[in-house]
């Protein structure tokens, strides 16, 4: 029974995690991905600037469950071709 709980917590926790970084508005349209071990989540991907980093930390790290952020994320500006095609 123990088993269940822990299934349905882990999956509870990447739920949160999951909706956490998709409501930042600057981070949803990132390549971020995410892991998390025994409460502990690790950011990977890109962002475009070191604000959007610390904004993903700060929204994963806000969540309910979640006891340590590794933040692996790395900035890698748009060049700006990039941008007008994002932004279409």
């Amino acid at each position: 029974m123990s088993q269940n709980i822990t299934i349905d917590h882990a999956h509870q926790l990447c739920e949160l995690v999951k909706h956490a970084i998709t409501n930042s508005i600057l981070v949803a349209h990132q390549n971020v991905q995410f892991k998390i071990e025994q409460q502990q989540v690790v950011l990977t991907g890109n962002v475009n600037s070191y604000y959007e980093k610390q904004l993903a930390q700060e929204s994963v790290s806000r969540v309910k469950g979640v006891r340590q952020v590794h933040n692996c994320l790395t900035v890698a500006p748009l060049l700006q071709e990039e941008k007008a095609e994002f932004a279409h």
